[in-house]
Order: C-alpha cells, then structure tokens, then sequence
C-alpha cells in the first residue's frame, strides 16, 4: 500500500510539473531556452544577493560590512570586467546600490530581457567556523540535507518580502519540496548551467588558490524561476576568521570577480565555438612556499601545459556536436532524437549526455553543427574532446592549431 501511494505521489508530482511549465512558458513569451547557444552570449543579467534591509549573513561580526555588501562589490566588478572585455554583451545588473530586491523581481529582470545567463553571487556562512571554501549551485532537487539547509536559509528571505504568500502562491520558503515543480524548468538548461559552475570552480581553484568544494545541486528560489542557463555561487564563509578577511579586502574582491569573469569569458567561447583572445585582468595568487618553490611548477601555474607535437599527433582533438543532456537515459533510436542515426551518449555528474557526429577538423564541425540545428535540433552546440577528455573549445583551437603547425 504504501509502494502504491508513493508511485501515485511521484506520477501527480510530474503531472503538475509538466502543467506547470506549460503554464510557466505562457508568462514568457521571450524565453528562447536552448537556441541561446544560437544567438550567441549577448545578455547576461548579475545578482548580488540580499541588499537593503536584508543583510545576507554577518560574518563573524568583527566587519562593518556584510554579505549584501562584499557580493555587491564582486557584482560590480565583474561586470566592469565583462563590458571591458566585450562592448557587445549588455550586461545588467539586479541591484547596482544597497536595496533590497525581492527573488520574484530578480528573475523577472532576466526573464523579460531576456538574458542569456543569470550569475547570482553570494557569501556562505556555517555553524562550524572551521568551514570554508567556494562552491556554486545550479538548481535542482537534492537529497543532501547540507545542501536542502543551504538553501532554505538562503529562500528565507521571501519571509522579508511584503505579501509574499501571494506573491509566490502559497508555496512554503522551507519546503523544498514545494520546489520540484520549478525542477523542470531548469532542466532543459541544466548543461550549460554546470558547464558554467564548473569553469567558476575551476578558476577559484587554479587562480585564486580557494579550496573547490565543488560544483552542488540545490533547490534555490533565485535561480528556479529564471529561464535560462542560471548559477549561484558562493565566494567563501564569513564565519571563517581567514576567509572573512580574504573576502573583505579589496584584493580578494577583485580576484573573486575576475576568476568569475574569466569563467564566463570560456563559457561563452564554448557555446559560441570560437576563441577570445583577450587578456586577463589579474595575475594568479601566488600559491604557498611549498607549491611554488619549484620553478617548473611556476610556470605551469601561469600556463596550461602543452603537449610536445608528437604527442599531439598520436591524440587529434576529436569535435562532436551535442543534442541535449537528460537526467533520464534517452534509448539510442532515431525517432527519440528527430530522425538523427549513430546519436551516441556519455555521462558526467548523473547526466546522460547524447551527441551525434565525430571530426577532427573544427571547420568540419561547425557545418555538421549547422547542418543539425537546420534539420533536427536549433540548440545543438559543438563540444570538444582530447585524449578521452571533454576540453573547452578555446583550448581544442589552441592544440589544433599546434597539430597543424608541427606538420
């Protein structure tokens, strides 16, 4: 009996969420979902979190200033950094002073645009002082109950809202469960939303020396209602003495907002398939005595390394072009994938990810992606592969360019 009440809950559940998106889609009418990888990364909409009477978390209480205030500085200058590095993209922010925002206003800012990606910004906190470290989230239901307080905490801040019960139709703030219905909405742009977090991650890790917690699933509120690739990350906690003070000094600030900057830079190359040659706007953090005392290991904290030409040419980057990602296996029949032959699949992090066609030469790749969106689906995006690898497409240009130089 109660198997058979479980299997009618999760049926009703995917009922109302199949309803809601229906129903969600119709207050869009803009939302272009997928085909972004089309258009091309042109609006990109950045929250600081909380703002005016709500603070975000306190730190350890020995700073004036508080979350609202040091993801707002972040917010700012990763910004400036965008629009140095491309006039083109229309970057907007959703508070640009200290004012409070309601979650509902902020991801209506980047649904009626509408943005090509939202990056929400914020600072962790934790009972254990002992915490630190950088992870960012991308939405969906989790069972991690670090994950589900994270975010409750985080969705609390409806509670400061005037009216809110109506505002967000009755749904409870510390019910996650209240949240799977926004599930499918995100799931349709859950690909690139990880591609993103995981180049955040990446880059706190390698350039600024952060410890990388990772990139998380949770059910939060700001980036369950937008429709578009949507991330939140987390700078570090504030409860940690040593973080606090990293995260409060203007260095700190400013290599948190380039390492973002710079993920954002090879984000847009990946889903755009071309190369930025454009500099950074900082220098690595230099690491500790041990890890830098080799000068080998100096370079290579400056530079990705580069395998010599033979090596190059025993393992040619391999260009595919990318369908769609599932959390669910999709079988490999033509009549799942718009009629495509030879769709083939790879999983990462628990999802099923299908692609179609297999080459070597980029310019090859970019007909063949063409041909696809022509024909079968407009969202398809070219992706990269070296040794076994999947690699950023500015790094694939890079290493096939050294291929054809060595000939």
């Amino acid at each position: 009996m109660a198997k058979l009440l479980k299997k009618m809950k999760e049926t009703l559940l995917t009922v109302i969420s199949v309803v809601f998106f229906l129903w969600f889609s119709s207050f869009v009418p803009n939302h272009r979902g997928p085909k972004m990888a089309e258009l091309g990364v042109k609006k990109v909409v950045i929250d600081a979190g909380h703002g005016g009477h709500d603070p975000g978390n306190l730190g350890t209480g020995r700073y004036k200033h508080s979350e609202k205030d040091i993801s707002l500085e972040v917010a700012l200058q990763l910004g400036d950094y965008i629009q140095r590095a491309f006039p083109d993209v229309d970057v907007i922010y959703t508070r640009k002073e200290d004012k409070f925002v309601t979650l509902k206003g902020r991801t209506e800012i980047a649904n009626k645009l509408p943005a090509d990606v939202f990056i929400s910004i914020h600072c962790n906190s934790a009972a254990n002082t002992a915490a630190f470290g950088t992870e960012t989230f991308v939405m969906s239901m989790t069972k991690e109950k670090a994950n589900l307080e994270l975010a409750k905490r985080e969705n609390s801040v409806v509670l400061l809202e005037e009216n809110y019960e109506q505002t967000y139709g009755g749904l409870d703030p510390n019910n996650p469960e209240d949240m799977i219905v926004y599930e499918l909405a995100q799931k349709v742009h859950m690909d690139q939303s990880v591609s993103l977090s995981a180049k955040i991650q990446e880059q706190y890790r390698e350039r600024v020396s952060r410890r990388d917690r990772g990139v998380k699933q949770a059910p939060y509120w700001v980036i369950s209602f937008t429709t578009m690739p949507s991330i939140l990350t987390e700078l570090g906690f504030l409860t940690n003495k040593e973080e606090e003070d990293f995260l409060n000094s203007e260095n700190g600030k400013v290599y948190m907002a380039s390492a973002i900057y710079r993920a954002f830079k090879d984000y847009k190359a990946e889903i755009e398939g071309v190369k930025f040659d454009i500099k950074d706007f900082d220098k690595p953090i230099e690491k500790s005595k041990p890890e830098t005392s080799d000068k080998k290991a100096e370079k290579e904290e400056e530079a990705p390394k580069v395998e010599t030409p033979s090596e190059l040419k025993n393992s040619p980057v391999v260009y595919k072009i990318q369908l769609l990602a599932s959390s669910k296996q999709i079988e490999l029949k033509p009549e799942n994938f718009n009629g495509l032959d030879d769709v083939r699949e790879y999983e990462v992090q628990g999802l099923y990810k299908y692609t179609v066609g297999e080459v070597t030469d980029y310019k090859k790749a970019v007909s063949l992606q063409r041909t696809v969106r022509e024909k079968a689906f407009q969202n398809a995006f070219i992706i990269a592969f070296h040794n076994g690898e999947r690699i950023p497409i500015s790094q694939a240009l890079e290493i096939t360019k050294a291929q054809n130089s060595s000939k």
